[in-house]
């Protein structure tokens, strides 16, 4: 599998960074050790590279990008009017997810992965309090794996994707569920281990915190189970159990509830995989309206 990086430019706002906006130009400095040409030696056309940076207060990854090409140039580069021949180790970016040009304007509605975040990844570079223009390179024989680079943009895709849910699909859903924990600012974790079995997605109030709300997407499959892996999930952590069926299981559902689970039938929740698709489809308008709005 190819390199990932990931490219520190400190700040969005920097005039440094106009050679991104304008022409999807960046480079790195020559250094006494020549790390960076180290570094840089190892990328290639066509690696994925995540851009991190300050944009309005916020550090953090804001963007997926392809290198389109990379050259050594000593000839000035206009936009770096402090050293305009001081980085000659160049690339060519192109933006692909989630927006598809540099552009403030587009950067405005892009939920990035922030500097906390990647800590909490295993990104050791993030926990010094000074950031600096860097190149970090992730894959076999580097600092770090490929496997922390897909985690990041696995991470950065599931809050930046638009799903579209039309039909009773398990995985989807569970990925939604994820996506609006990650709207209401819980933090959602996928097959969550609950002594020897897990649950389909947990909401957490904190990164370290037992789970406050604990899922089960159940189609077709033995209802019951399901239940009674919500019912473990709420004695154990008093996390809200909510079951996800289809509409013809819904009965069903409630007739367990009301029978074997009797006890906890007001503090189950059951819901249809419709009812999550209009839930994830409001939360996604609140969401545009207060970027909209700015209040956000």
């Amino acid at each position: 599998m190819k390199r990932g990086a990931l490219i520190n430019i400190l700040s969005f706002t920097h005039p440094h960074t106009e050679s991104l906006f304008k022409e999807g130009l960046w480079g790195f400095p020559e250094d006494k050790l020549g790390i960076n040409k180290k570094k840089w030696d190892k990328l290639e056309v066509g690696n994925e590279v995540l851009v991190y940076g300050e944009f309005r207060g916020v550090k953090g990854v804001w963007m997926l990008c392809l290198i389109e090409d990379k050259k050594e140039n000593r000839e000035p580069v206009r936009y770096w009017v402090q050293n305009p021949t001081g980085y000659p180790w160049q690339v060519k970016l192109r933006p692909i997810f989630p927006i598809d040009e540099f552009s403030r304007d587009k950067l405005e509605t892009v939920e990035p992965v922030v500097k906390d975040e990647l800590q909490l990844l295993g990104i050791k570079m993030f926990r010094q309090k000074a950031d600096r223009w860097s190149l970090l390179l992730f894959g076999e024989g580097e600092t770090y794996e490929r496997s922390y680079f897909d985690k990041i943009l696995s991470e950065f895709r599931s809050r930046n994707e638009r799903l579209k849910l039309d039909r009773p699909d398990h995985d989807l859903v569970k990925r939604i569920i994820y996506q609006i924990g990650k709207i209401q600012n819980r933090f959602p974790e996928v097959e969550y281990q609950i002594e020897n079995r897990k649950i389909d997605v947990v909401w957490r109030k904190t990164p370290k915190s037992v789970p406050s709300v604990a899922f089960e997407v159940q189609f077709g499959g033995n209802i019951f189970e399901a239940l009674s892996k919500l019912k473990h999930a709420f004695d154990l952590w008093n996390a809200i159990p909510v079951l996800i069926t289809t509409k013809e299981q819904f009965d069903d559902a409630k007739r367990w509830v009301e029978g074997s689970f009797h006890e906890m039938k007001d503090v189950f929740r059951i819901l249809t995989w419709k009812d999550v698709e209009e839930y994830y489809e409001v939360k996604q308008r609140i969401k545009e309206f207060e970027r909209m709005i700015k209040l956000f």
